[in-house]
């Protein structure tokens, strides 16, 4: 895994990043038991921010996802009052097990920090 300053030095990773993507969405398109499935076979490995709710906490992730597997990449030091009401906001709602989207003012943060 890199350190949040390897990331931010990796501009190679960081234009890679989907903003929009949701956790709901790779899973549905990577995953390959899912049900439309077939119609992703042809996708590219695709890099995306999470919040992970695991082990009680909230933690930002960068995750990289391919038809294979999913691989942690980073931990953003995002602030708490930006994790919490991210994760205030999605409470109650259906996402994947331990894994809600990115609010937008947690995009917005981690856009400034990585410069874009």
């Amino acid at each position: 895994m890199l350190s949040w300053q390897e990331l931010k030095n990796s501009p190679q990773i960081i234009g890679l990043i989907d903003w929009e993507m949701t956790p709901a969405q790779a899973f549905e398109a990577y995953q390959i038991k899912s049900i439309d499935a077939w119609k992703h076979r042809g996708l590219e490995d695709v890099y995306y921010f999470y919040v992970s709710t695991w082990q009680g906490r909230g933690q930002v992730i960068l995750v990289r996802r391919t038809m294979v597997d999913s691989q942690e990449i980073a931990v953003a030091p995002a602030p708490e009052t930006l994790v919490a009401a991210c994760l205030a906001a999605g409470d109650g709602q259906q996402y994947p097990r331990g894994q809600l989207p990115l609010d937008e003012a947690l995009r917005q943060w981690l856009r400034a920090e990585l410069g874009l």
